[in-house]
């Protein structure tokens, strides 16, 4: 059994968070895992949930959408919208025929182009709107929709009236990933966003509005009020929200210097003191962000948390929709401002680029913020992902929902495959890589597939990784490792390392190993192996007598069922060299390395100098002869550190730990 943090909420997933493990509330008994598959599933029947055929229907989307005016007449007791819609936009070509995604349980009542009204058909979900003359391409244009109905409820909801409590009503919106027509005329197209929008809502005095961007003003007339929120940052269709009720209302400016804003929090009467409480940890987890990946992408304008009846939440731009405040749940909503609204996945087949780096942020805020449970959060992201033998990170039905936002897969997965990559790059390459990704003006506040992230990633590090994207992305499983030891009268410690996987989409997992040695008097030891074939085998001159090893101490790599297991030395290694790689003088003084290495057949060497995470710095290769080989080779530009020597053959793989004054 595992017992949680005191003062958290037991939701996690968000984008469309469900929920899950949160280390979190009052102490949880269940299993999170369990917690996660009940509330997906409770989800998907209290909203009637049903594929989507494609991701849009609308196809002849010939025009890139610019600015948008939103004003939509609505009541929380009334399952009902009525609206108009301006739209701007810019043809990619002579056309006169455009199509929007509408939903066909909403009247189209009219669409205006220059104050004529046009000719449409509505069917399929889709309005086809007939041009009395062909528009030019290049040459801004806009049209007006007029339109009213009661929407469906599909994806995670879409259009929800209901209460809060016993008798308030409720009324918010939850677009992602296709529910947006069911409520609004749109483009259901993740690679062109608006521009900028303002937002107007007609309700009933009695209530409340939030949405995105700031607060215009709020004016009453005739016992309605008309809330207007303008956004002036480029915004995903999906991510454009709206929630009306009685809401209660505070806010305060947060942040440092000139990348300050203002935090806003639309929450219920019996929310207020939850909420409060929650912003101390929130501020904290916006410096953090701040700190890591830039300055939150929309501070000019607002950071928002909006109740709503759910019991997740949903990153709506400047204004998430929370269902709870929990800790771990404020810190995934928050991440996604950066991952997911910032630059946003131009597919939902690539979703871990949102859910993935949401969730691995979540985590960072346990590594800085609360390090006491950043271990725990590691080993249940491993667990789930291991739970099933297969599954990649790459959505291959985008039309399944549940496979869209697997939380198997889209969140443990992908926060897990960032844990790798920071592994294999070093954290000043990591997170170099991850504000270079954020802040690439390709991509920055636009749209962006995983080649993109792989090819900041492979720029920051100077190295291919077609490899790990290729296993950990597109292919499916994870390694388990059978880790074999011995060690000789000399101190030389042998190790095997055998590698099985659990699915044959791959057939050797290429990661960077770490190994630490324990000897009996309580001292360590780290190694990382380059482990490049299984049944490797490495020696590495250990200062003391070796008791025990354990593999990926530190929770690295996503992998399940190993073994690690001591075994007579083998005779080979009984009278070995005292240390197979020997380097003189030592520790290192200049920038020469100098010393000797020991081979039992000729075979072509290479040397590569490694630091502490797995970074290669310096290379060298020669022909060594049976026996003794000496070597010689520079290490100008290296700092001072503690690093290993790797020495790597057909035959031989040895490591040599050294450390350079």
């Amino acid at each position: 059994m595992n017992k949680y943090l005191p003062g958290l909420q037991p939701w996690f997933f968000a984008g469309v968070f469900f929920c899950s493990l949160i280390l979190g509330s009052v102490a949880q008994e269940a299993d999170p895992l369990e917690q996660i598959v009940c509330h997906e599933s409770h989800a998907h029947a209290r909203y009637n949930i049903v594929p989507a055929p494609r991701a849009n229907l609308a196809l002849e989307h010939f025009a890139d959408m610019r600015y948008a005016r939103f004003h939509w007449f609505v009541d929380p007791t009334v399952q009902y919208i009525q609206g108009s819609i301006l739209n701007t936009f810019i043809p990619l070509k002579d056309l006169s025929v455009l199509e929007f995604d509408f939903s066909n349980a909403l009247r189209m009542d009219s669409v205006i182009w220059h104050g004529r009204k046009l000719r449409f058909t509505h069917a399929a979900d889709v309005i086809r709107i007939e041009f009395s003359e062909m528009l030019m391409n290049g040459q801004l244009d806009s049209v007006v929709f007029y339109y009213q109905g009661a929407p469906s409820t599909a994806g995670f909801g879409s259009f929800v009236t209901e209460t809060q409590g016993a008798d308030i009503p409720l009324l918010w919106t939850l677009s992602e990933p296709y529910g947006a027509k069911e409520w609004m005329v749109c483009k259901q197209d993740l690679k062109d966003k608006w521009d900028s929008v303002d937002i107007f809502i007609t309700h009933p005095s009695s209530f409340r509005a939030a949405s995105n961007g700031l607060l215009q003003s709020e004016w009453i007339e005739n016992e309605k009020t008309t809330t207007h929120w303008k956004h002036r940052y480029p915004i995903a269709y999906y991510l454009v929200g709206i929630a009306v009720t009685k809401f209660e209302t505070f806010q305060q400016k947060i942040g440092w210097g000139p990348a300050s804003t203002l935090l806003v929090n639309y929450v219920f009467e019996q929310s207020v003191q939850r909420a409060q409480a929650a912003i101390p940890d929130l501020i904290k987890q916006m410096q953090l962000y701040n700190d890591l990946f830039g300055r939150y992408p929309f501070y000019k304008e607002k950071y928002g948390h909006a109740e709503f009846g759910w019991g997740g939440g949903m990153e709506h731009q400047t204004m998430s929709f929370m269902g709870g405040f929990g800790y771990e749940l404020t810190a995934h909503e928050l991440a996604h401002q950066w991952f997911g609204d910032k630059v946003t996945c131009a597919s939902w087949e690539d979703i871990w680029l949102n859910e993935g780096f949401a969730t691995y942020l979540s985590g960072l805020c346990y590594e800085h913020l609360l390090p006491m449970y950043w271990r725990r959060f590691k080993e249940l992201r491993i667990q789930d992902v291991t739970s099933e033998v297969g599954g990649s990170l790459k959505v291959s039905d985008t039309t399944q929902i549940g496979r869209i936002f697997s939380g198997r897969l889209s969140y443990s997965k992908g926060s897990m495959v960032l844990h790798m990559l920071r592994w294999i790059c070093g954290d000043s390459i990591f997170f170099a890589a991850c504000r270079n990704y954020l802040d690439d003006p390709k991509l920055a506040y636009a749209t962006a597939k995983t080649i993109d992230l792989q090819k900041h990633f492979e720029n920051a590090l100077g190295n291919d990784l077609n490899y790990f994207f290729n296993d950990w992305y597109l292919h499916e499983g994870y390694p388990s490792y059978k880790i074999e030891w011995s060690q000789n009268m000399n101190k030389v410690l042998s190790i095997d390392i055998h590698q099985l996987t659990s699915h044959p989409s791959v057939s050797f997992f290429k990661l960077p190993v770490p190994i630490r040695i324990y000897g009996p008097q309580g001292q360590t030891k780290d190694l990382v192996v380059d482990h490049q074939w299984s049944g490797q085998n490495v020696q590495v001159q250990a200062d003391f007598k070796v008791d025990s090893l354990v593999f990926d101490p530190d929770l690295w790599l996503i992998s399940r069922d190993n073994i690690v297991q001591q075994i007579p030395v083998r005779t080979e290694y009984l009278n070995s060299a005292p240390q197979l790689v020997q380097i003189s003088p030592h520790p290192l003084e200049g920038d020469v390395l100098k010393g000797k290495v020991w081979v039992e057949h000729a075979e072509r060497l290479r040397f590569v100098v490694v630091d502490a995470q797995g970074h290669e710095w310096i290379e060298h290769a020669m022909e060594a002869q049976q026996g003794w080989n000496f070597f010689t080779f520079s290490l100008s530009g290296m700092s001072g550190g503690f690093y290993h020597l790797h020495v790597k053959g057909k035959k031989s793989s040895m490591i040599c730990p050294m450390v350079k004054f």
